[in-house]
């Protein structure tokens, strides 16, 4: 009995400690960007059309070469929360929409947790179409200190702020300060905010998500861009007069609901749309990641969109999803646009989490989805791979014919080919310029060149940036290097015994497989083209023993090398 009463004098625990456990949960699984999207996403569900993001410089920080965010604030003009509703919007677990498959929340967690990481006081003001503006907040060192134990009352109080100003009837305003989570460069997180938020939210930009109109969103005063991985709506992307890519026939899977889920209906449809991006955009190998591809977000194209009721909540590489076996692969799947669409009650077979990010297919899903896109896939890189052979065959013949007229055989075109698109970034560490050898380099290349012919080869090798041909000389020494003023050259002697040797393997692979021939020409040419460059990076001008010299040599040769070799793996 008396254990009883120690028990009834004890105070009653609640289920966490709020202070410790808030700062807890600042090591959830969000990045900033999807933090920012579970803001957006609240908006868009109070029927917002237009949505205005606005990050702002630390004040005490401008003199400073690292720009901090100082406040993040988000306005929409959508129906806005009466003062019950926004007295709980800030409390972990609430959610007027809870567990509600129809839109894009869920879990009623998302707005705030993605808030604390990123900051330390979140505070919003709120006002619907019948009623004024409110207030409340939440600040975690007020928590601390233990002078905020309770979720504020709401308050009349109307925002400052200047970017409320185009709300009329009703809308929310959210404002994050004490931010202390940042990670990426201010920059970098307005241009990364610009086009994750494009990428998430295209269907809503666009106005085609269900039961949605189109919604605006803007970031410190510029519009947000949508980007379609598929490359198939060009609308609100800024390339609207460009063409689109070739979106093949939907894939439909009906899909078991799990029985938990409480659904009437046992199966729900998993769309996937698969395209290929139009020869304009594919161009020629090795230009996916040049200015015009990263223009354009090519280069970020490298993965597969996954969306849940028309918002995406994954982009990238599934893990163990192998829809192909060469390396390669990765380089030409940019330029094929993969979206997988579910509704919500599949969120289990997609193991969706609270915060939208990360959702992946479950592995008997996984396996049914990939046996479904896979002969795409490899159908489509072999398209792609026969249009880069074919404008490399006419690249080669054009720059044979050249070549030809200065007295520069086809045999080693496709490397030479390869050398000149790349002649800009080979030749940028350049340290040996011999103007006085580029006469010299002619008269090689074209022995029977007239003197007023001379400048026309010189012109020509400038524009290869960098020439391998083949000379029969005296003696038994491979190759001869020679560097010019902005033109290098490699003579491969036909006489010695190393090119007799490379040449008999050569011409015997060829009679087997002359396309891995080629491959086997080109490996060796570039090689040499490394040690070429090696002796380039060192100044003529260092003085250092022999030893050293060859340490820098083998150094930068297999520097240059590796540069070279994914260059003409790309």
């Amino acid at each position: 009995m008396a254990e009883n009463n120690v028990y009834q004098k004890e105070e009653l625990q609640g289920f966490v400690e709020q202070d410790t456990a808030l700062e807890s949960m600042r090591a959830s699984d969000f990045d900033c960007y999807s933090a920012y999207g579970e803001v957006i996403d609240n908006s868009i569900q109070a029927n917002a059309t237009d949505i205005r993001l606005q990050f702002e410089e630390r004040k005490d920080r401008q003199n400073t070469s690292s720009k901090k965010i100082g406040r993040v604030l988000f306005a929409d003009n959508g129906h806005g929360m009466d003062v019950d509703l926004l007295h709980k919007c800030l409390k972990l677990g609430h959610s007027s929409r809870y567990n509600d498959r129809s839109g894009i929340g869920r879990f009623g967690v998302g707005m705030t947790l993605g808030a604390i990481h990123e900051c330390r006081r979140i505070e919003v003001y709120s006002k619907t179409a019948s009623g004024s503006w409110h207030f409340t907040y939440l600040d975690l060192d007020e928590i601390k200190a233990g002078t905020l134990k309770h979720l504020p009352k709401p308050i009349p109080k109307k925002p400052e702020e200047d970017i409320i100003n185009y709300i009329k009837d009703s809308g929310t305003l959210v404002i994050w300060s004490k931010y202390d989570k940042q990670i990426d460069k201010f920059e970098e997180i307005i241009s990364e905010s610009h086009f994750w938020i494009g990428r998430t939210f295209r269907r809503y930009i666009w106005g085609i998500a269900k039961d949605y109109d189109r919604v605006s969103i803007s970031l410190n005063d510029k519009i947000v861009k949508a980007f379609d991985p598929l490359f198939v709506n060009k609308d609100l992307t800024g390339f609207e007069g460009e063409e689109a890519a070739e979106l093949f026939p939907t894939s439909s899977l009906d899909w078991i609901i799990p029985v938990n889920e409480g659904f009437s209906k046992q199966k729900s449809k998993i769309l996937i749309n698969m395209s290929r991006l139009p020869e304009s955009y594919t161009r020629k190998r090795g230009a996916g990641g040049d200015n015009f591809a990263k223009e354009r977000y090519i280069d970020r194209n490298i993965g597969i969109s996954i969306i849940r009721n028309d918002r995406e909540v994954f982009f990238g590489k599934i893990p163990n999803f192998k829809t192909g076996d060469k390396n390669e692969e990765e380089n030409i799947d940019r330029f094929i646009g993969c979206e997988i669409s579910f509704n919500a009650e599949l969120d289990q077979e997609f193991a969706v989490k609270n915060i939208k990010r990360g959702a992946v297919p479950v592995r008997e899903l996984k396996a049914k989805i990939l046996e479904l896109v896979s002969p795409t896939f490899n159908y489509q890189r072999e398209i792609i791979r026969n249009s880069w052979n074919e404008k490399a065959r006419e690249d080669e013949n054009i720059i044979s014919s050249e070549n030809a007229d200065i007295g520069v055989s086809g045999t080693h075109s496709t490397t030479n080919r390869i050398l000149r698109e790349s002649r800009e970034a080979l030749l940028k560490n350049n340290k040996v310029n011999k103007a006085e050898n580029d006469v010299k380099i002619a008269r090689k290349v074209n022995p029977e060149a007239e003197e007023d012919q001379i400048q026309k080869v010189i012109l020509a090798l400038k524009e290869n940036g960098i020439t391998i041909d083949e000379r029969e000389f005296i003696g038994d020494a491979f190759i001869d290097i020679e560097h010019g003023n902005g033109l290098k050259t490699i003579f491969y002697n036909t006489n010695s015994t190393f090119y007799k040797a490379y040449s008999e393997i050569l011409n015997e692979l060829k009679e087997e497989n002359a396309e891995l021939a080629n491959k086997y020409r080109v490996l060796m040419d570039l090689i040499f083209v490394g040690y070429m460059l090696a002796e380039s990076t060192i100044d003529p001008n260092d003085t250092m023993d022999g030893a050293s010299f060859a340490d820098e040599i083998k150094s930068y040769w297999s520097i240059n090398l590796s540069k070279i070799l994914k260059r003409w793996s790309h």
